[in-house]
Order: structure tokens, then sequence, then C-alpha cells
């Protein structure tokens, strides 16, 4: 649930308290005032919030410049607008800038510190920049909130995330969480794919990629797990194919760089 917090605004002082053609009559003039100050707030919060919703749809769409435009007006409204800070957050993160990207995170998660989808994004950033421990500390905090909507795609980022610690059990226990709710999620199935190739159970490591080929597209990472799966099960028309896929769809990836230098361990 989004907690917008209210810019306090103050309406133009009307009138003279000594003027005795203006007095007030039974509290009527001091409730129309609070009336319109509350009108006045309502108002403001609402265009806050119609251009949060706008920055994010340039987000989605690309336009990164027009975002940046629509989230400062949000602010501008209603600099206490925890969503706009968020989505400020997603809009650095995407220009390759951390730095900023963490400080609107930050103060989203500040004035908003219950909601699940803001520290949904802020440990997906975490575990990005490669800080794990503090990206799991902050999915936990995700967690807490039971009926939150995507607790599907913050189980399979969570696990993932501790598996590049790596920490087998913790991620075993996330991606298992996320495969509860979808048996067919992609990231989840490769993630397992991943740990079991990583702890060196090669048939359990072909059952999860086998699923995960089932529905997904290929990408540079489950390709190179495939191969590296393949060499170590001896599957040669398997790994033919995969490292034919890799080389045609994908020919400018460090994956296939390693395949060229020849590096075999995934």
């Amino acid at each position: 649930m989004r907690i917008l917090l209210l810019l306090l605004t103050i309406l133009p002082f009307l009138g003279c308290q000594t003027n005795p053609k203006a007095p007030q009559q039974n509290g009527k003039d001091g409730n129309s005032s609070h009336i319109n100050v509350e009108h006045r707030k309502a108002k403001q919060k609402n265009l806050s919030d119609v251009h949060a919703e706008l920055g994010a749809g340039y987000i989605g769409n690309g336009n990164y410049e027009k975002a940046l435009v629509k989230l400062q007006k949000s602010l501008s409204y209603d600099e206490n607008n925890s969503t706009a800070y968020n989505y400020l957050g997603i809009l650095y993160w995407r220009l390759e800038k951390p730095a900023l990207a963490e400080k609107n995170f930050k103060i989203s998660v500040q004035k908003s510190p219950y909601d699940a989808s803001i520290q949904h994004n802020f440990a997906s950033f975490l575990c990005a920049e490669k800080r794990y421990a503090e990206a799991l500390r902050t999915f936990e905090k995700v967690f807490k909130n039971p009926l939150y909507d995507r607790l599907l795609d913050a189980y399979q980022r969570a696990g993932n995330c501790a598996l590049e610690i790596p920490s087998y059990k913790t991620a075993r226990t996330y991606l298992s969480k996320a495969l509860k709710i979808d048996s067919r999620n992609p990231p989840a199935l490769l993630g397992m794919a991943k740990l079991f190739y990583k702890q060196k159970n090669y048939k359990l490591a072909a059952y999860y990629f086998d699923r995960f080929n089932q529905d997904s597209k290929h990408n540079p990472d489950s390709l190179w797990l495939g191969i590296n799966l393949e060499r170590k099960l001896g599957g040669k028309d398997k790994l033919s194919s995969y490292i034919l896929t890799l080389k045609n769809l994908f020919p400018d990836s460090n994956e296939t760089l390693m395949l060229i230098q020849d590096k075999q361990e995934y």
C-alpha cells in the first residue's frame, strides 16, 4: 500500500482580523478556510500522483528525459511523494547513476518504510550493485507483507541474489518458495539449475535446466550454463546446439568471448 505524505500548504491570509465589516459568524469563515486548505492539499496530491505515474510510463518506454521532467514536476506538487522518489531511483538506476539511484531509493524508503514495492525495488538495486547482504536484509522486509502481489518476483530475485554470495541454503529456500507459487517461473528454475551445478549435483542441475528449456527463451547466461552442464554430462549434441546458438544469437556477449577463450567453468 502506498502511503503518500501530504505537503502542507497555507492559503494567503485574506482580510484583516480587526476589520469590523468581516466578522466570523458561528465559525463559518474558519470552517470555509479549513475546507479550502484541505481541497488544495488533495488537489496537489492528485496532481503529484498523476505526474509520478506519467513519469513511470516514460521510464517503461525508455524516454528518460521526459520521465525526469514528470517526476520532478510530481515532487513540485508534493515533496513527500515516496512513489516519485521510488521512480527516480529506478530512473537513475537505468541511467547507470548508482549514487543518485541509491539517494532517491533511500528517501523513498524513509518516507514509506512499510511499502513492499519500494523495498523490493531497493533490494533489487542493491543486489545489482553486488551488495548482497544488504539486499537480502531488504528483501526480508518485503516478505513481512504476505499480501504483497509481487512476492513471486521478490523470492526469485532474493534466491538468485543469495546464490551470488554464495549462500546455497538461503538461495534454495527462496527459490523453492518462488517455485511453490509458480512451478514454471524461468528465473527460479534457472537459479535452481545454477545452484545444483555449483554444488556439483549435475543430474539435479540438468533436471531444472530441462524444465527451464521447456518454456523459456535463452540468454547468454542460460546458454553458458547449458554449455558447461553438457560438458560435465557428456551430451555432445546439446553441447553443440548451445554453442551454436550462443555464437549466432549473442556474438558480442561476454559468454561468447569466454567460449572463444575456452574458459570452461561456469
